[in-house]
């Protein structure tokens, strides 16, 4: 039955959800607001600053990369190599695209990976997807913080209400990091066994492996960042003041509270971003830094994630 899964059902499904996102893609680029001339402004930017969009479009693979070590040291599965987990990573890019939540992603990941029980590959995309979480949503409330004592953008009673947020989102989360193994035990008790399995081989990484783990989704971070902050820079002629540097994992962690399908969510991101730089570089700036940053790291690995769905069907494992 599990041969005829993989061998019948599975490529069927590579074959639909890969039309699907070629269609979500195709749809994503159409509906760009062509009217603010984003690709000749593109083509400027790129002429004039060849070096820094070469390193910033670099980046994305890199990124990639840290997201797949990140998932092949959770799945702790030695058959898996790097470059297998770095194309499964796009193939489940290329699905949660246009899912709620980004959930298509552990469908996408099953599919690529024959042999592994799915229950364990969504628990290793769980645990992953988690520690990038805790890096928004703890760099963020540092930066509200930082923003706060040292800082004066806003209005004060907008600052007040940010930091009392920050101290009570911090309080929860640092009950949430060291109650979490407690909480986990509390609750599966009450669960049905196939849910209690799931919660006991998430209690399966150490401390050591879910540090590294940590150390990856940071470095992912940092890169989301630095892309950011240098494509504001770029299409508004460096005019964006260093410092305003903070804003942008706060922007992150508004962004990461609405749950919208990823390719859907440019809209939300240039919201965001709007209200934190506004004053200070134009709208068509900041439509544009957003739109390539969502184009460079979702729709063109997405692509070359459907792609790949397609072509592991021809491929011998």
């Amino acid at each position: 039955m599990k041969y005829n899964a993989y061998n019948t059902v599975y490529p069927l499904l590579k074959w639909v959800l890969s039309i699907l996102s070629f269609i979500f893609f195709y749809k994503s680029i159409k509906d760009i607001d062509w009217t603010i001339e984003f690709l000749p402004r593109l083509i400027n930017a790129f002429e004039n600053y060849p070096f820094i969009f070469t390193v910033v479009f670099l980046l994305v693979f890199l990124n990639l990369n840290f997201e797949a070590m990140k998932f092949k040291l959770l799945l702790q599965n030695s058959s898996l190599t790097q470059v297998k987990s770095f194309f499964t990573v796009l193939g489940g890019m290329a699905i949660s695209n246009f899912t709620p939540a980004r959930s298509g992603e552990y469908v996408g990941r099953s599919l690529l990976l024959k042999g592994i029980h799915p229950l364990k590959i969504t628990i290793a995309t769980v645990a992953g997807k988690l520690a990038q979480v805790l890096m928004t949503y703890g760099l963020g409330l540092i930066s509200i913080l930082v923003i706060y004592y040292f800082y004066d953008f806003y209005e004060d009673w907008l600052d007040h209400l940010s930091f009392i947020l920050s101290v009570l989102l911090c309080f929860s989360l640092f009950v949430f990091i060291v109650l979490s193994k407690r909480i986990v035990r509390f609750i599966s008790n009450y669960l049905p066994s196939k849910i209690q399995l799931f919660f006991k081989l998430v209690q399966q990484y150490n401390f050591s492996v879910y540090g590294r783990v940590i150390i990856y989704s940071f470095l992912r971070y940092v890169v989301f960042t630095i892309q950011l902050f240098t494509l504001m820079q770029l299409f508004s002629d460096f005019s964006l003041p260093v410092y305003y540097l903070w804003l942008v994992p706060v922007a992150f962690l508004l962004q990461s509270i609405v749950p919208v399908p990823a390719i859907s969510d440019i809209g939300v991101r240039v919201g965001v971003c709007s209200l934190l730089f506004g004053g200070y570089i134009s709208n068509v700036a900041l439509v544009q830094s957003v739109t390539c940053l969502w184009a460079i790291n979702l729709i063109l690995p997405g692509i070359i994630g459907a792609f790949f769905l397609v072509a592991s069907n021809f491929l011998k494992e």
